[in-house]
């Protein structure tokens, strides 16, 4: 027997050491500490005959370890009788699996993957160890935001046969469905995750089975933990592990098996998406159910429902746990609970899902009920039996709480993509069906009147994947229009000046710039957690290319911990002369916003995000507009996306303006400045163009000010006092410390300007559950916002009375139609979560002004 080290974890103490010991040779000892120095109280043996999975043996491991022969004599007293009835047998494991390699047709394995590169190339490298003799890995890169999955895709070119498929649209669902468009080797198609590690015997024990069972329609395998460094691995494990409990027995499920379980109770599990194939032909015709899965509300139940609709159809499904893949659970607690509460949403998603497709399945739900009842309360039951004592119960009440969630989920998914469908069904040209009008993606692109070039950047096969593009028209280093064209209109010039001509007649003058000697100095602050280092390191290299330089960007680590070493040598651009590294450990965007105003040198401050990129022209239109309106002690400038690829990033954009965004300059301030507190009038704006007034609204209905895109003076800024530590992302409140400062500003009288040629780029949530959780964030940041100002100054209280009564008036029919509303342009749906995070927003910010003060 022998025993092999599956990972090799870089920690101090872990967990639990995980083993593989093979019966058919000699066993060495097994050591308190592993190779790498980590130290271990229990060794997890993963025991094998011939590479056939048999169980787990636990084992406590004392200072010394356990010696060898210890071991033999442990495993010969535990599995000796198996090892021997499985030698009596006509026919061995070995020998079926080489029968099998000897017969084996082409297949095909699929890996969804999103911005995981070094996941994913662990997970590849373990497929060129495949014995299987031929076959195809397709990688969907599902809605990315770089060339990462690409580039490690073209790095294994050449030692697998492997395709790129883009997926732009984000959900596990709807990659795995671009899959099954792919034209599959074979007819096995095989599903493993990016953050697994596949057993060299995975693909051909998974084939083996479909073959010994050619009326099979699917086949899973057995998940092992890859490692158990953490408590929270073990916890997870525990409770089931991604095998939920199905063990190393194997099964068979549905036609021509004795089987008993309800295909409507997936508990032990019918398989996971994990570790799972199916013939590509059944899968085409159930598919997955794209309201289900990572990357919607929902969070999961694709997987569960596949298998539930292949038994209700009348298939069968195999349970093989001599195709083994290797998962790395996730390492911390918080982790875990995100992940239990999302399998419990997508629990009751999936059977949400049953009822919302076929009403009548209550009724067998319903005699189901006291089962689940029992499985859910009592001690004895699959889901709680193994758990430790020491199983956090915070876990559990997460898996519950994620229960309730799930049916609103589901119902809540299905809405916003049914919105979307609509939306693309109106665009579409007069005639065509609704039904065969997918959804397409828009292209966002720049038409430079002044530049020689004509290129867009537009190719025809653009026409082909997506169904529009975004023309942003510049002209005097300023955007003057923004243009929705069909890709083959906006690739042809006369129809693009055909359309610019009809949205703007005539072109705007030209201003006379600046010179550079005459602008002031921009410090520009970067607030960051460092949990995207790729766009941060983007949106330096636009910073460091600016046509008028800023004199310092001051980036500042917003993490409670961390080494500045490790950011500046995963960060190059952080060593460029003009970039400063500051430490803010102190959490929540206000604070390390504070830390970089408190730092700056220069006569106007900037902040942006580091998901964001400025035009080149960003610093020096803020700092024109600074020198042509001195009066002015802030500016906000224009946001566009950076792309439109998913729909909610076009839910999201169309709620921001979309192409009626205003693309004039203006200045904003009080409407009668000299009132007393106490008259409404001291709390409404007048908002000029050239001089002249164009609208009125409410003192906080500035929606033209994003803390992407706006600029201060230095010693206005400082003298208005600090961002409120209460508000902002990283604090409960969640957001709107960049609205409190502009509505701070113009309440004491100062004004603010907003600049379009100050453009920034913005990459947009990209998924419905991150446009959700946005949504509500939203939602709470500016209830939080209105309540701090409350807090300080309860005479706003005037001036929001005042601002309620039209919002009221719109809301009972009789609308104004200057009157906008935080849940314009939203779906129901969304609006509904907006909502409800706003009524948590007076809560979070007195919770956090008590932590903070």
């Amino acid at each position: 027997m022998t025993a092999v080290e599956n990972v090799l974890t870089p920690v101090c103490d872990t967990a639990a050491h995980v083993l593989d010991v093979e019966l058919s040779r000699p066993v060495p000892a097994v050591p308190r500490t592993a190779p790498d120095g980590s130290t271990a109280d229990e060794a997890w043996l993963l025991v094998r005959l011939d590479g056939e999975p048999l169980g787990w043996e636990v084992l406590s491991l004392p200072a010394e370890g356990v010696p060898a022969a210890a071991l033999q004599r442990l495993l010969d007293e535990r599995w000796g009788e198996e090892v021997r009835r499985r030698r009596a047998q006509a026919v061995g494991f070995a020998e079926r699996h080489a029968r099998h390699l000897a017969t084996a047709g082409p297949a095909s394995v699929v890996i969804c993957t999103r911005e995981r590169s070094e996941a994913l190339t662990t997970c590849l490298e373990s497929l060129v160890e495949q014995d299987h003799p031929h076959f195809t890995v397709w990688v969907v890169d599902n809605a990315p935001v770089s060339s990462a999955t690409r580039d490690v895709v073209a790095a294994f070119a050449d030692r697998l046969d492997v395709r790129y498929v883009l997926e732009p649209q984000a959900g596990l669902s709807r990659a795995r469905n671009r899959a099954l468009r792919e034209a599959l080797e074979g007819d096995v198609v095989a599903w493993i995750d990016d953050d697994e590690v596949a057993d060299p015997l995975w693909l051909s024990e998974l084939t083996r089975a479909m073959a010994e069972r050619p009326d099979a329609d699917a086949v899973s395998g057995l998940v092992v933990p890859a490692e158990l460094a953490t408590r929270a691995q073990v916890w997870f494990e525990r409770f089931g592990g991604h095998s939920k409990g199905r063990g190393f027995a194997p099964a068979d499920f549905g036609r021509g098996s004795d089987d008993r379980q309800s295909p409507l109770y997936p508990l032990p599990s019918f398989g996971v998406g994990a570790n799972m194939a199916f013939r590509t032909a059944a899968l085409r015709r159930v598919g997955f159910d794209v309201a289900l899965g990572a990357g919607t509300l929902t969070h999961g139940g694709e997987d569960t429902r596949v298998f539930t609709d292949l038994l209700r159809a009348g298939g069968a499904t195999l349970y093989r746990p001599s195709a083994v893949t290797r998962h790395f659970h996730r390492r911390d607690l918080a982790g875990l609970r995100r992940q239990m509460e999302g399998y419990g949403t997508g629990l009751t998603a999936f059977y949400t899902s049953l009822v919302a497709d076929s009403p009548l399945v209550l009724v067998r739900l319903a005699a189901l009920a006291g089962r689940a009842v029992r499985d859910m309360t009592s001690d004895s039951s699959l889901r709680v039996s193994g758990l430790s004592e020491d199983f956090p119960p915070e876990l559990m009440a997460a898996n519950r709480a994620g229960m309730k969630r799930g049916p609103g989920a589901y119902v809540r998914q299905r809405l916003l993509d049914r919105r979307a469908a609509t939306a693309t069904a109106a665009a579409a040209p007069a005639g065509t069906p609704a039904a065969d009008v997918p959804w397409q993606p828009a292209r966002v692109v720049r038409w430079d009147l002044d530049a020689p070039s004509d290129d867009l950047g537009l190719s025809a096969g653009d026409a082909a994947t997506h169904g529009s593009a975004l023309v942003v028209v510049w002209r005097a280093a300023r955007p003057v229009a923004l243009l929705t064209l069909p890709v083959a209109a906006a690739r042809d010039r006369a129809a693009r000046e055909e359309a610019l001509h009809r949205v703007l007649p005539t072109l705007p003058p030209l201003v006379p710039r600046a010179p550079a000697a005459a602008l002031p100095g921009v410090s520009v602050v970067v607030p960051t957690v460092l949990e995207r280092p790729e766009e941060l390191a983007r949106c330096l290299d636009a910073l460091l290319d600016q046509e008028f330089p800023p004199v310092e960007v001051l980036v500042v680590d917003n993490r409670p911990d961390g080494s500045p070493d490790e950011v500046r040598a995963a960060i190059p651009q952080l060593a460029a002369p003009r970039v400063r590294l500051l430490r803010e450990p102190e959490p929540g965007i206000s604070a390390a916003r504070n830390r970089g105003v408190g730092e700056a040198v220069g006569q106007v401050v900037a902040f942006t995000d580091d998901d964001v990129q400025v035009d080149r022209g960003w610093t020096r239109a803020l700092a024109e507009r600074f020198v042509t309106e001195p009066e002015l002690d802030g500016i906000g400038g224009l946001v566009l996306p950076s792309e439109l690829e998913t729909p909610a990033q076009e839910v999201f954009e169309r709620h921001s303006g979309g192409t009626d965004k205003i693309l004039q300059p203006e200045t904003f301030s009080l409407e009668r400045p000299g009132a007393g507190p106490w008259h409404p009038a001291r709390y409404r704006v007048l908002v000029r163009r050239a001089g002249d007034v164009v609208r009125t609204h409410s003192l906080y209905q500035l929606g033209t000010f994003m803390g992407a895109n706006m600029a201060f003076r230095t010693a206005a800024l400082r003298a208005q006092g600090p961002f409120d530590e209460a508000l902002g992302t990283g604090t409960p409140s969640r957001g709107g410390e960049d609205v409190d400062m502009v509505v701070r500003m113009l309440a004491s009288g100062r004004s603010l300007g907003y600049e379009p040629g100050a453009v920034t780029s913005h990459v947009h949530r990209r998924s419905d559950a991150e446009l959700a959780r946005q949504m509500s964030g939203y939602g709470t940041g500016f209830t939080a916002l209105l309540t701090a100002l409350v807090v300080r100054d309860p005479r706003h209280l005037v001036g929001l009375v005042a601002a309620a009564v039209p919002v009221l008036r719109a809301r009972l029919g009789r609308r104004d139609p200057e009157v906008t509303t935080l849940l314009e342009g939203l779906p129901p749906e969304l609006g509904r979560l907006r909502v409800r995070g706003m009524l948590a927003g007076p809560r979070a910010y007195l919770g956090a002004r008590r932590r903070t003060s």
